[in-house]
């Protein structure tokens, strides 16, 4: 009678390849927020965008944590949505400030208006996306660590994402002169 064959324990090349998998996962997961934010941070309204963006944000973070198999940490999106709000005040008065500053581009100036919303929209849900992937890849001791260690870290992920961003629309091809 044959032995039934099992397979061998994982060994640390599977492991690897698995984590390497589940990061792959988890990038797929933040760049398609991403996406989702840039397109309504085109919505002509600093309000609507800042709550609709802590929604693509609150989503992300189930969906990262439903990649990794784990709980989302009801508290911390909690407090993290609560800074979102309160980050957003500042985001209002810069856009009133900016618009009034566009506002003598015509067109011009309304399309580099919101553009740059779309852009900080995107940038910043990629940040946060990058902090919980840390979060949850750390075995969900990263957001424990002190504030000034995690404020660090979003704010290097954020400008990582302002360069991210960019990236997704695909090279910008300007028309040959004289066509």
């Amino acid at each position: 009678m044959p032995q039934e064959q099992t397979a061998p324990p994982p060994t640390g090349h599977t492991q690897t390849s698995d984590l390497m998998r589940q990061r792959l996962r988890a990038d797929a997961c933040i760049r398609t927020h991403v996406i989702a934010a840039m397109g309504f941070g085109l919505i002509p309204s600093a309000v609507v965008d800042i709550v609709v963006i802590s929604g693509i944000e609150t989503k992300m973070i189930r969906d990262l944590a439903g990649l990794y198999g784990l709980s989302v940490p009801h508290r911390l999106v909690a407090y993290k949505l609560l800074l979102s709000l309160i980050g957003g005040v500042g985001v209002i008065y810069f856009s009133n400030k900016m618009e009034a500053a566009l506002k003598g581009l015509p067109l011009v100036g309304y399309a580099l208006y919101y553009g740059a919303f779309s852009i900080t929209g995107g940038a910043a849900v990629y940040a946060v996306g990058k902090t919980f992937q840390k979060h949850y890849e750390t075995g969900e001791t990263f957001l424990e660590s002190g504030n000034d260690v995690v404020r660090a870290y979003f704010k290097s992920k954020f400008r990582e994402g302002k360069q991210f961003v960019p990236s997704l629309l695909g090279p910008t091809r300007l028309p040959a002169a004289g066509v």
